[in-house]
Protein backbone atom coordinates (compact mmCIF):
# COMPACT_ATOMS: atom_id res chain seq x y z
CA UNK A 1 0.00 0.00 0.00
CA UNK A 2 2.87 2.35 -0.78
CA UNK A 3 1.78 5.77 -1.92
CA UNK A 4 -1.65 5.45 -0.30
CA UNK A 5 -1.41 7.44 2.90
CA UNK A 6 -5.08 7.14 3.79
CA UNK A 7 -4.99 3.35 3.55
CA UNK A 8 -1.83 3.07 5.65
CA UNK A 9 -3.33 5.39 8.24
CA UNK A 10 -6.56 3.38 8.23
CA UNK A 11 -4.71 0.11 8.89
CA UNK A 12 -2.74 1.70 11.74
CA UNK A 13 -5.92 3.10 13.33
CA UNK A 14 -7.62 -0.28 12.98
CA UNK A 15 -4.85 -2.15 14.76
CA UNK A 16 -4.58 0.43 17.54
CA UNK A 17 -8.32 0.51 18.14
CA UNK A 18 -8.64 -3.28 18.04
CA UNK A 19 -5.90 -3.77 20.61
CA UNK A 20 -7.21 -0.94 22.78
CA UNK A 21 -10.79 -2.24 22.71
CA UNK A 22 -9.66 -5.73 23.74
CA UNK A 23 -7.14 -4.77 26.43
CA UNK A 24 -8.74 -1.71 28.04
CA UNK A 25 -10.35 -2.86 31.31
CA UNK A 26 -12.71 0.10 31.78
CA UNK A 27 -15.96 0.06 29.82
CA UNK A 28 -16.11 3.83 29.31
CA UNK A 29 -12.51 3.98 28.07
CA UNK A 30 -13.06 0.97 25.83
CA UNK A 31 -15.74 2.91 23.93
CA UNK A 32 -13.10 5.40 22.79
CA UNK A 33 -11.41 2.59 20.84
CA UNK A 34 -14.52 0.60 19.92
CA UNK A 35 -16.53 3.50 18.44
CA UNK A 36 -14.17 4.36 15.53
CA UNK A 37 -13.41 0.66 15.04
CA UNK A 38 -17.10 -0.10 14.52
CA UNK A 39 -18.53 3.11 13.02
CA UNK A 40 -15.76 4.55 10.83
CA UNK A 41 -13.05 2.07 9.94
CA UNK A 42 -15.04 -0.67 8.14
CA UNK A 43 -17.16 1.79 6.15
CA UNK A 44 -14.16 3.72 4.83
CA UNK A 45 -12.28 0.52 3.95
CA UNK A 46 -15.24 -1.00 2.08
CA UNK A 47 -15.95 2.27 0.25
CA UNK A 48 -12.28 2.59 -0.73
CA UNK A 49 -12.29 -0.94 -2.13
CA UNK A 50 -15.56 -0.35 -4.02
CA UNK A 51 -14.75 3.07 -5.52
CA UNK A 52 -10.98 2.71 -5.96
CA UNK A 53 -9.53 6.07 -6.92
CA UNK A 54 -12.99 7.54 -7.58
CA UNK A 55 -13.95 8.13 -3.97
CA UNK A 56 -16.51 10.92 -3.56
CA UNK A 57 -15.43 14.19 -1.90
CA UNK A 58 -15.27 14.38 1.87
CA UNK A 59 -18.71 16.00 2.44
CA UNK A 60 -20.26 12.96 0.73
CA UNK A 61 -17.67 10.46 1.96
CA UNK A 62 -18.43 10.98 5.65
CA UNK A 63 -22.11 9.90 5.60
CA UNK A 64 -21.20 7.13 3.14
CA UNK A 65 -18.61 5.83 5.61
CA UNK A 66 -21.08 5.83 8.49
CA UNK A 67 -23.86 4.18 6.47
CA UNK A 68 -21.63 1.42 5.11
CA UNK A 69 -20.25 0.79 8.61
CA UNK A 70 -23.73 0.36 10.07
CA UNK A 71 -24.74 -1.97 7.24
CA UNK A 72 -21.57 -4.01 7.74
CA UNK A 73 -22.20 -4.31 11.49
CA UNK A 74 -25.72 -5.57 10.88
CA UNK A 75 -24.59 -8.23 8.40
CA UNK A 76 -21.52 -9.19 10.44
CA UNK A 77 -23.65 -9.76 13.54
CA UNK A 78 -25.71 -12.31 11.61
CA UNK A 79 -22.56 -14.14 10.53
CA UNK A 80 -20.98 -14.13 14.00
CA UNK A 81 -24.22 -15.35 15.56
CA UNK A 82 -23.72 -18.74 13.85
CA UNK A 83 -20.01 -19.10 14.59
CA UNK A 84 -18.59 -20.97 17.61
CA UNK A 85 -17.21 -17.75 19.13
CA UNK A 86 -20.53 -15.92 18.91
CA UNK A 87 -20.98 -12.15 19.10
CA UNK A 88 -18.17 -11.27 21.49
CA UNK A 89 -15.25 -8.86 21.63
CA UNK A 90 -12.49 -11.05 20.20
CA UNK A 91 -14.44 -12.41 17.18
CA UNK A 92 -15.65 -8.88 16.43
CA UNK A 93 -12.13 -7.45 16.52
CA UNK A 94 -10.68 -10.24 14.39
CA UNK A 95 -13.44 -9.90 11.79
CA UNK A 96 -13.09 -6.11 11.59
CA UNK A 97 -9.30 -6.28 11.24
CA UNK A 98 -9.54 -8.98 8.56
CA UNK A 99 -12.14 -7.03 6.55
CA UNK A 100 -10.18 -3.78 6.78
CA UNK A 101 -6.90 -5.40 5.69
CA UNK A 102 -8.60 -7.17 2.78
CA UNK A 103 -10.45 -4.04 1.63
CA UNK A 104 -7.35 -1.83 1.93
CA UNK A 105 -5.34 -4.31 -0.12
CA UNK A 106 -8.09 -4.41 -2.75
CA UNK A 107 -8.31 -0.60 -2.83
CA UNK A 108 -4.53 -0.26 -3.26
CA UNK A 109 -4.57 -2.67 -6.20
CA UNK A 110 -7.45 -0.88 -7.88
CA UNK A 111 -5.78 2.49 -7.47
CA UNK A 112 -2.55 1.08 -8.84
CA UNK A 113 -4.23 -0.28 -11.95
CA UNK A 114 -5.96 3.02 -12.71
CA UNK A 115 -2.71 4.95 -12.15
CA UNK A 116 -4.63 7.77 -10.65
CA UNK A 117 -3.44 10.00 -7.87
CA UNK A 118 -4.65 8.57 -4.55
CA UNK A 119 -7.06 10.72 -2.64
CA UNK A 120 -5.18 13.02 -0.31
CA UNK A 121 -6.04 13.37 3.30
CA UNK A 122 -8.21 16.41 4.05
CA UNK A 123 -6.49 19.55 5.25
CA UNK A 124 -9.31 21.74 6.46
CA UNK A 125 -8.62 25.34 7.40
CA UNK A 126 -10.69 25.87 10.49
CA UNK A 127 -11.65 29.23 11.82
CA UNK A 128 -11.43 29.73 15.61
CA UNK A 129 -15.21 29.58 16.02
CA UNK A 130 -15.41 26.40 13.94
CA UNK A 131 -12.60 24.79 15.92
CA UNK A 132 -14.33 25.61 19.22
CA UNK A 133 -17.66 24.21 18.02
CA UNK A 134 -15.95 21.07 16.69
CA UNK A 135 -14.18 20.50 20.01
CA UNK A 136 -17.47 20.94 21.88
CA UNK A 137 -19.19 18.47 19.55
CA UNK A 138 -16.47 15.87 20.07
CA UNK A 139 -16.66 16.38 23.83
CA UNK A 140 -20.43 15.89 23.77
CA UNK A 141 -20.07 12.68 21.72
CA UNK A 142 -17.45 11.34 24.12
CA UNK A 143 -19.63 12.21 27.11
CA UNK A 144 -22.65 10.52 25.51
CA UNK A 145 -20.65 7.34 24.86
CA UNK A 146 -19.32 7.29 28.42
CA UNK A 147 -22.78 7.87 29.90
CA UNK A 148 -24.19 5.10 27.72
CA UNK A 149 -21.80 2.67 29.38
CA UNK A 150 -22.39 3.90 32.93
CA UNK A 151 -24.75 2.17 35.34
CA UNK A 152 -26.89 4.28 37.64
CA UNK A 153 -28.82 3.01 40.64
CA UNK A 154 -32.23 4.22 41.65
CA UNK A 155 -34.16 3.53 44.83
CA UNK A 156 -37.47 3.76 42.99
CA UNK A 157 -36.74 1.19 40.25
CA UNK A 158 -37.65 -2.48 40.62
CA UNK A 159 -35.08 -4.94 39.28
CA UNK A 160 -35.67 -8.39 37.87
CA UNK A 161 -33.92 -11.72 37.45
CA UNK A 162 -33.79 -13.90 34.34
CA UNK A 163 -33.71 -17.70 34.46
CA UNK A 164 -33.22 -19.51 31.17
CA UNK A 165 -32.40 -23.01 29.95
CA UNK A 166 -30.90 -24.18 26.65
CA UNK A 167 -31.37 -27.87 25.80
CA UNK A 168 -28.63 -30.06 24.41
CA UNK A 169 -27.59 -29.68 20.77
CA UNK A 170 -26.09 -32.14 18.29
CA UNK A 171 -22.69 -30.51 18.76
CA UNK A 172 -23.03 -30.04 22.53
CA UNK A 173 -24.74 -32.68 24.66
CA UNK A 174 -24.73 -30.56 27.81
CA UNK A 175 -27.77 -28.66 29.08
CA UNK A 176 -27.09 -25.01 29.96
CA UNK A 177 -28.96 -23.14 32.66
CA UNK A 178 -28.32 -19.45 33.21
CA UNK A 179 -29.31 -16.90 35.85
CA UNK A 180 -28.90 -13.19 35.06
CA UNK A 181 -29.46 -10.56 37.75
CA UNK A 182 -30.74 -7.12 36.81
CA UNK A 183 -31.49 -6.23 40.41
CA UNK A 184 -30.42 -2.96 41.98
CA UNK A 185 -28.13 -4.65 44.51
CA UNK A 186 -26.31 -7.91 45.12
CA UNK A 187 -28.73 -10.81 45.57
CA UNK A 188 -28.21 -14.36 46.81
CA UNK A 189 -29.83 -17.26 44.97
CA UNK A 190 -30.24 -21.01 45.22
CA UNK A 191 -30.74 -23.01 42.03
CA UNK A 192 -32.20 -26.52 42.19
CA UNK A 193 -32.06 -28.70 39.06
CA UNK A 194 -34.07 -31.89 38.79
CA UNK A 195 -33.49 -34.36 35.95
CA UNK A 196 -35.78 -37.21 34.98
CA UNK A 197 -34.56 -40.47 36.44
CA UNK A 198 -32.31 -38.83 39.06
CA UNK A 199 -33.24 -39.46 42.69
CA UNK A 200 -31.31 -36.48 44.07
CA UNK A 201 -31.57 -32.96 42.61
CA UNK A 202 -28.52 -30.79 41.95
CA UNK A 203 -28.31 -27.63 44.08
CA UNK A 204 -26.19 -24.51 43.52
CA UNK A 205 -25.89 -21.48 45.81
CA UNK A 206 -24.36 -18.23 44.56
CA UNK A 207 -24.53 -14.44 44.69
CA UNK A 208 -24.86 -12.11 41.71
CA UNK A 209 -24.13 -8.43 41.40
CA UNK A 210 -26.27 -6.26 39.06
CA UNK A 211 -25.61 -7.31 35.47
CA UNK A 212 -23.83 -10.58 36.32
CA UNK A 213 -24.75 -14.02 34.94
CA UNK A 214 -24.22 -17.41 36.55
CA UNK A 215 -24.06 -20.29 34.07
CA UNK A 216 -24.46 -23.96 34.96
CA UNK A 217 -23.58 -26.71 32.50
CA UNK A 218 -24.97 -30.17 33.11
CA UNK A 219 -23.27 -32.74 30.91
CA UNK A 220 -24.40 -36.25 30.01
CA UNK A 221 -22.13 -37.61 32.75
CA UNK A 222 -24.38 -35.91 35.35
CA UNK A 223 -27.81 -36.75 33.95
CA UNK A 224 -27.11 -39.50 31.41
CA UNK A 225 -28.89 -39.39 28.06
CA UNK A 226 -30.99 -36.32 27.20
CA UNK A 227 -33.99 -36.25 29.55
CA UNK A 228 -36.51 -33.75 30.86
CA UNK A 229 -34.84 -31.12 33.06
CA UNK A 230 -36.62 -28.84 35.53
CA UNK A 231 -34.84 -25.88 37.15
CA UNK A 232 -36.18 -23.87 40.09
CA UNK A 233 -34.67 -20.66 41.39
CA UNK A 234 -35.08 -19.50 44.98
CA UNK A 235 -34.11 -16.31 46.76
CA UNK A 236 -31.90 -17.18 49.67
CA UNK A 237 -34.19 -15.28 52.04
CA UNK A 238 -37.22 -17.30 50.82
CA UNK A 239 -36.06 -20.92 50.67
CA UNK A 240 -39.57 -22.40 50.27
CA UNK A 241 -40.97 -20.06 47.60
CA UNK A 242 -40.10 -20.69 43.94
CA UNK A 243 -38.96 -17.38 42.44
CA UNK A 244 -38.36 -18.54 38.84
CA UNK A 245 -38.84 -21.85 37.06
CA UNK A 246 -37.94 -23.24 33.64
CA UNK A 247 -37.99 -26.72 32.14
CA UNK A 248 -37.11 -28.52 28.94
CA UNK A 249 -37.92 -31.81 27.30
CA UNK A 250 -35.49 -34.06 25.42
CA UNK A 251 -35.12 -33.47 21.69
CA UNK A 252 -37.65 -35.41 19.68
CA UNK A 253 -40.18 -35.67 22.55
CA UNK A 254 -43.82 -35.66 21.53
CA UNK A 255 -46.52 -34.89 24.09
Amino acid sequence: MRGHRDLRLLVAITLICAVGALLTPLGAARVIFAAPLALIVPGYAIAAAAFGSRLPPWPERLPLTLGVSLAFLALASLVLNYTPGGIHGLPWALLLVAVVLLCCRTAARRRGRTRSKPPALPRPKLRPATAILSACALAMVAAALILAQATFHSDHVSGYTQLWIAPSRPTDASTRIGVTSEQQRTRAYRLVVEAEGQSKPLAYSFELQPGETHLVRIGPDRIGSPVAVDAKLYLRGRPTTVYRRVSTLPRGHRS
